[in-house]
């Protein structure tokens, strides 16, 4: 049975060589180790709807937001406002900020509320000051409290504060909505087939991506085994897809943990070999075939049925000019070779 390839240490010469200076012991800097400062983003901007309890309040209201440089999109006050509010944020684009005069609002921010997961931010505009304040706010379901009279010295920040926080939470929304498509999509390529037990043909893929750059940056090895399955003749069509199972199986236990198999239909397998020169995969892919000729038959029509594989293996060695395109030409070639000539497996 092959060693997995090991890494290889510091040969010992015999010389001792004494302590190294500070500069010799600096550690070197790769490129991909330095982090980029991130440049910042550029102001928020918010669209907002204010329903306030009175005119005056709404004046003051929209000064403070045209003078933070936002836009209003709805603006009502009085007995009727909140209802009318109300039914704009079901038909309209969402707004970014709701401002609410309390009391008398508070059936819209519970309105506001249940727009998740893209609600607006919302800010409850009330008398008072202090605590007292804060406490009606929130007992009111907003996220922020504003102190009535408005003054637009002191609400331009608080609006700042609340396009922060309603930017902050659309990219969050959005995040979330992307980890949701990427766990989906990883559950999908993640799942094995249900005949072979293999990993899908799109994550073998990514693994194979991810090891092909690993091998060109650090020079290790590399290799590829095709298999083609052979059935028996006159074998039934029912026996097929147990005799495909029976292949797979075999091929798991022969294999290391560092290999990756994956089906190719309809009757070829590929496994793909890191750390692992031609030689070393040739001695992979001859156990391979004999674990697959080895393994327990299915038995139908009275009869016993075994599958059998042929291999072709390439490789590319330390240091070698990698490419998988190649590697598959070469592993298809060396298949082709050994079921011409009748061998268990072929080398390119």
């Amino acid at each position: 049975m092959a060693e997995r390839a090991k890494t290889r240490g510091p040969t010992r010469s015999g010389v001792r060589r004494g302590p190294k200076s500070r500069a010799d012991l600096t550690a070197p800097i790769d490129d991909e180790q330095l982090l980029e400062e991130a440049e910042l983003s550029p102001l928020s901007v918010a669209r907002v709807a204010i329903c306030e309890t009175s005119t005056a309040s709404l004046t003051l209201a929209r000064a403070a937001v045209a003078a933070q440089g936002y836009e209003v999109v709805i603006a009502a006050a009085g007995p009727a406002a909140v209802a009318d509010v109300t039914k704009r944020l079901t038909v309209d684009p969402t707004p970014d900020i709701v401002l609410v005069g309390l009391p008398g609002g508070e059936a819209l921010l519970d309105a506001a509320r249940a727009l998740e997961p893209r609600r607006p931010v919302l800010i409850a505009a009330v008398p008072g000051s202090g605590r007292v304040a804060a406490e009606r706010a929130h007992a009111a379901g907003a996220d922020l409290v504003a102190l009535r009279p408005h003054d637009p010295e002191r609400l331009g920040p608080l609006l700042f504060a609340a396009a922060k926080l309603a930017s902050e939470r659309a990219d969050l929304v959005t995040a979330r909505g992307t980890e949701a498509r990427m766990r989906d999509r990883v559950d999908k390529l993640g799942h094995p087939d249900t005949v072979t037990g293999f990993q899908q043909l799109d994550y073998f893929q990514r693994v194979l991506e991810l090891e092909m750059k690993r091998a060109k940056r650090y020079g290790y090895p590399l290799s590829v085994c095709l298999l083609r399955q052979t059935d028996p003749d006159k074998v039934p069509s029912s026996m097929k897809r147990d005799l495909r199972a029976r292949a797979a199986a075999a091929i798991a236990t022969a294999i290391r943990d560092i290999d990756m198999p994956v089906e190719l239909p309809p009757d070829r397998f590929l496994v793909l070999l890191p750390y692992t020169d031609a030689d070393g995969a040739a001695i992979v892919a001859l156990r391979i075939v004999n674990a697959v000729a080895k393994h327990p038959p299915v038995r139908g029509n009275n009869q016993d049925w075994r599958a059998a594989v042929t291999a072709g293996v390439s490789g590319v060695p330390s240091g070698g000019d990698l490419s998988f395109a190649k590697l598959m030409r070469d592993a298809s070639a060396a298949l082709r070779a050994a079921e011409d000539a009748g061998e268990a497996v072929m080398i390119v």
